[in-house]
């Protein structure tokens, strides 16, 4: 019998969420970096096993807003965990449990009625092997009627076990997607989040986090991408930033993006990107709009 369903991945920022779910796919999909907050939007990571299908729904990291932007990302996220048929809980198994690891847990137990949740204990190579008992017991506390297996994202240990969990939990059904799609995000979209995930690596402090990408053109043509791309910043101290003296940083950003559109779209791109002040976009709801969340 064939399995599909829907995986909500769910976890506190910096858990290692983008970065298991690329490994499963064995493609990148999801944006990642060491700042909170990296994933914006709930995005599907397609993993297609023979005549099953597990559709992984990279949700934002839960945790208190400080903006209407956050407002609208925790709702997106408390939506998609009500919507799964499994949630994928991944916490930091080098760290004991925190506050914010247990009001995760209970925002899914109120959130989904299915009660069906693996945790995946990510990032098992930086366990001391003194607190592996201690820490996950910890863990299987918080959740005694969940599956649970010691994992690494980033060192790809265990992931097999870690799909086999899942794939028990999966309803009955049909694939949703052709076995050569591996994620619901279209290329434009996808250019705009790596141009996001290089704003993130080279920018500091809050900056990056008040950064938005709009798309304005993308033409593929003659084994050609060209793209025009805005990057929205908040003031105009981080629009200075943003460009930095000479145009260096707004320079960086751009190779470092327009290289990894290359590699995603196997293409050459060609990238002109420009800078924009929209005045507290993350807090006003017209603006929020415009830039597309």
């Amino acid at each position: 019998m064939c399995k599909t369903g829907l995986v909500a991945v769910v976890g506190v920022p910096n858990v290692g969420k983008s970065t298991l779910i690329n490994s499963l796919l064995g493609e990148k999909v999801a944006i990642v970096s060491e700042k909170a907050q990296t994933t914006r939007e709930a995005q599907i990571g397609i993993l297609t096993l023979g005549e099953n299908q597990m559709l992984l729904i990279d949700t934002p990291g839960i945790s208190k807003p400080r903006h209407l932007l956050d407002k609208k990302i925790m709702s997106d996220a408390m939506s998609r965990i009500s919507e799964s048929d499994v949630v994928l809980w991944i916490v930091d198994v080098s760290k004991s449990p925190r506050e914010k690891d247990r009001q995760v847990i209970e925002l899914i137990l109120k959130s989904n009625y299915t009660n069906k949740i693996v945790i995946a204990m990510n990032k098992m190579d930086l366990l001391n092997p003194k607190h592996v008992i201690s820490n996950t017991d910890l863990y299987r506390d918080l959740c005694p009627s969940a599956k649970w297996m010691l994992v690494s994202g980033l060192k790809q240990l265990n992931l097999d076990k870690l799909v086999e969990q899942i794939l028990d939990l999966l309803p009955n059904g049909s694939k949703f997607y052709n076995d050569d799609e591996i994620t619901d995000m279209s290329a434009r979209k996808m250019a705009s989040e790596l141009m996001r995930e290089a704003s993130l690596k080279y920018l500091r402090d809050e900056i990056p986090h008040g950064v938005a990408v709009i798309v304005e053109a993308f033409d593929e043509k003659d084994g050609y991408v060209n793209i025009e791309a805005v990057l929205i910043v908040e003031n105009d101290r981080h629009k200075s930033i943003v460009i930095g003296k000479n145009g260096n940083m707004i320079k960086r950003i751009g190779i470092t993006s327009r290289l990894n559109i290359e590699k995603m779209m196997d293409k050459r791109v060609n990238l002109d990107t420009h800078v924009k002040v929209q005045y507290d976009w993350r807090n006003n709801p017209g603006k929020l709009q415009y830039v597309g969340y």
